[in-house]
């Protein structure tokens, strides 16, 4: 009985130390955003798209794109290719169909607020977007690095379709 006890008892112990040892384990794997740091102008390193087929597409590039982002939690966020044609009309009310179609799919601007939860979930509630399907939404961006002066982000559901990894250096 004694040694059916003992077993018992070392059995719970060693339940109640594995669950300790799990618990701390996943605890720090959870580290919380310093939300204040988010506040500040920022310019695009790289902005990669992974398609669902896995195809990896880098849409905008070093310096083509900033995000501001207001401690009154309002903020807005360009990106614009350093690469558009320039319109043969001179006249952005006259550009011909590739000149307009190769501005909307290598540009993209919206405004709004924003709010960052302590497990970096950056929430965008977008006001105006020149993707208007955006226009009225929240967007959802994680978090995954966030010092004084770089920022990560990944995107669920990006404007192009797929996923989007965002890397921004703060301007200085």
């Amino acid at each position: 009985m004694n040694r059916v006890k003992l077993l018992g008892i070392t059995l719970a112990m060693l339940c109640v130390g594995i669950a300790l040892t799990m618990s701390n384990a996943m605890a720090q794997g959870v580290s919380k955003i310093d939300k204040t740091k988010i506040v500040g102008s920022w310019t695009v390193v790289s902005a990669t798209v992974t398609t669902a087929d896995g195809k990896t597409i880098q849409t905008f590039g070093p310096n083509d794109g900033m995000a501001i982002f207001n401690a009154n939690g309002t903020s807005v966020q360009v990106f614009v290719r350093s690469d558009l044609p320039k319109f043969a009309s001179n006249n952005r009310n006259t550009g011909s169909p590739d000149e307009n179609k190769a501005i909307v799919q290598n540009s993209l601007a919206f405004f709004g607020t924003y709010t960052v939860s302590d497990d970096g979930t950056l929430t965008l509630h977008i006001e105006r977007c020149t993707f208007p399907n955006f226009n009225g939404t929240d967007q959802k961006r994680l978090i995954t690095s966030l010092t004084a002066d770089e920022l990560k982000w990944h995107t669920p559901a990006a404007s192009v379709g797929g996923t989007a990894e965002l890397v921004w250096k703060r301007t200085k």
